[in-house]
C-alpha cells in the first residue's frame, strides 16, 4: 500500500519548501500563525493553580502534540493524522521532540517550520526543568533532578557523559557533556572531569550518562568508572555525590544501589 503523508503537496522541493522560496517565506509563516488556546498551558509549564484539575483531566501525549502541531501547521495539515503518526513512529511526545531530522522528515514530509517548532518546545522543556533544578537546589528535590535529567538525556540515541559541577550549597554551577561516544561506549577521563571541577571550584559533582538502549542497568565499567572520578576527586577534595544511569524510562542511582 502506497504510503501518503499527512502533508498535502503545495508544490515544493525536494527540500520541502517552495520553490523560489526560503528562510523570508519561513518567516512568514510564522508570522501567520494560528493563535491556538491552550488550556492546559499551565499544567505543561509546572504552574499551580488555584483549583487543579483531576488528573483524569490532564492532558496527554497524543492531546498535547496535537495542539503544538496545530499552532503552527499549514491549513493543509490535519493534525490528528500527524499526530497519530509521529506517536506511531516514536511511541511517545518526548521522542517525537526529541527525534532525529531525518528520522522526522520520514514523517512530516521534511516539514522545516514544524521542526523548527518541535526543537524550540523541546529546548524550552529543558529549560524549564533546568531553571527548577537551580532554583531548588540539585540535591534538595531527587524527582526533579530526575526530570531534568530524563528531559536531557532519554531519548538521546548515543551514550554522552554529563557531570553536574556544584557548589557547596549544591547550586548548580555547571551542566556540561564531558565526552560523548557511540551507542554503547564513551572515554570518560577522569583528570579531565577533576581539571574542570577545580576551574569551576566546585566541591561536589553529579555523574550522569545515559544507555541508548533503554535499560539503565550499569555495566562493570560503569561502577570502575564511577570508582576512578570519585577516588580522583576525594584527592583533590571533592566529593562525588552520585552516578545517575538515565534510561528509556527509568534512571538508576548507584549511590541507592549500593555500588560506590
Amino acid at each position: 500500500m502506497k504510503k501518503t503523508s499527512p502533508f498535502k503537496k503545495t508544490g515544493a522541493t525536494k527540500s520541502g519548501a517552495p520553490k523560489g522560496k526560503g528562510f523570508a517565506d519561513m518567516g512568514q509563516a510564522l508570522r501567520g500563525m494560528q493563535p491556538v488556546d491552550i488550556p492546559f498551558l499551565n499544567h505543561l509549564l509546572g504552574e499551580k493553580r488555584e483549583t487543579e484539575e483531576p488528573v483524569s483531566k490532564q492532558p496527554d501525549d497524543a492531546e498535547v502534540l496535537a495542539h503544538l502541531i496545530a499552532a503552527v501547521a499549514s491549513r493543509s495539515t490535519d493534525p490528528d493524522i500527524l499526530t497519530k503518526a509521529l506517536l506511531q513512529r516514536f511511541g511517545s511526545l518526548a521522542a517525537t521532540l526529541s527525534a532525529p531530522l531525518q528520522e522526522m522528515e520520514e514523517v512530516t514530509g521534511a516539514n522545516s517550520l514544524l521542526r523548527v517548532y518541535f526543537l524550540l518546545a523541546h529546548e524550552a522543556g529543558i529549560r524549564l526543568q533546568r531553571d527548577r533544578v537551580k532554583r531548588n537546589g540539585v540535591l534538595a528535590d531527587r524527582d526533579q533532578l530526575y526530570a531534568y535529567l530524563r528531559a536531557i538525556l532519554a531519548h538521546e540515541q548515543v551514550e554522552q557523559v554529563r557531570v553536574l559541577f556544584l557548589d557547596a550549597q549544591h547550586c548548580l554551577l555547571a551542566d556540561e557533556m564531558q565526552a560523548r561516544g557511540t551507542v554503547n561506549y564513551t572515554p570518560v577521563y577522569p583528570r579531565e572531569v577533576i581539571r574542570r571541577a577545580l576551574e569551576l571550584k566546585a566541591s561536589t559533582l553529579v555523574l550522569v550518562h545515559n544507555h541508548p538502549s533503554g535499560d539503565p542497568s550499569p555495566s562493570q565499567e560503569d561502577v570502575v568508572m564511577t570508582h576512578r572520578i570519585s577516588q580522583a576527586a576525594t584527592l583533590m577534595g571533592i566529593t562525588v555525590e552520585d552516578h545517575v544511569i538515565v534510561g528509556r524510562a527509568r534512571l538508576i542511582s548507584l549511590k541507592e544501589e549500593g555500588l560506590f
